[in-house]
């Protein structure tokens, strides 16, 4: 009787493994583009991946920021890897914040859903940019010369010495810095968004692993059960 070698066994565990692992990291569903606190004007073309390995279809909708009203984008049941999900004319809406929902359908019509909030339409033609004014240059005034001075004979007289006034500190002009506080805010809370994300994805791709390797052990113990189990009939009702 032939038997299965262990570490063919092995090999092919090992390298389903790595396949499922590269699947659930480079395959994972989500919204690139925009990001959150972006601003939208005109047609906008909303980018990311919409996949799964039951896929039935995804669909991109908004809302008004903190509000559930959503309206659809658009609907397709073609599976999308980093591309264009769908194009968003932010012309046919108010200006204000709002929130980008994905939601991928699978074939049993569960659904995973994926979030940008606090997205900016703002189409409202933007003030114009004020024409600085020239500063005109300053005419040179002619200064006179002074007069010629007239000699005077002066009586020598001894001057009384008269303390000379103390020198007032002055306070020097502190130096004024620019407010970046805006700035830091906004950079630090994309910052920790995108950790955060990095943190979810990590999270999903360790507990698909664990999944797709306890089936795999399953349907091996299942395939040495029914070879064991046909081995048996065999040597029980035919080699005798």
């Amino acid at each position: 009787m032939m038997r299965f070698p262990r570490y063919r066994f092995f090999f092919v565990l090992l390298a389903a493994l790595i396949l499922l692992g590269n699947h659930a990291v480079f395959a994972q569903s989500g919204i690139t583009y925009p990001p959150e606190t972006e601003v939208l004007r005109g047609s906008v073309s909303i980018q990311g991946t919409a996949t799964h390995p039951d896929f039935w279809k995804y669909e991109l909708a908004a809302a008004p920021q903190g509000t559930e009203n959503w309206f659809i984008i658009t609907v397709s049941e073609t599976p999308v890897v980093n591309g264009v999900l769908g194009e968003w004319d932010t012309r046919t809406v108010a200006d204000g914040p709002y929130s980008i929902r994905l939601r991928v359908v699978r074939r049993d019509g569960n659904y995973d859903e994926y979030f940008v909030r606090n997205v900016t339409v703002s189409n409202a033609a933007p003030p114009p940019t004020p024409t600085p004014e020239e500063t005109p240059t300053p005419t040179p005034t002619p200064t006179s010369k002074p007069p010629t001075a007239t000699p005077v004979q002066l009586t020598p007289e001894i001057p009384t010495p008269t303390p000379a006034p103390s020198a007032t500190p002055t306070a020097a002009a502190a130096p004024t810095g620019q407010d970046n506080g805006g700035e830091d805010a906004g950079g630090a809370g994309q910052t920790t968004s995108a950790i955060l994300e990095l943190l979810r994805q990590a999270k999903d791709s360790f507990f698909k692993g664990v999944f797709y390797v306890a089936l795999a052990f399953l349907a091996v113990g299942v395939f040495f059960g029914v070879k064991n189990l046909l081995t048996w009939i065999y040597v029980r009702f035919f080699l005798r």
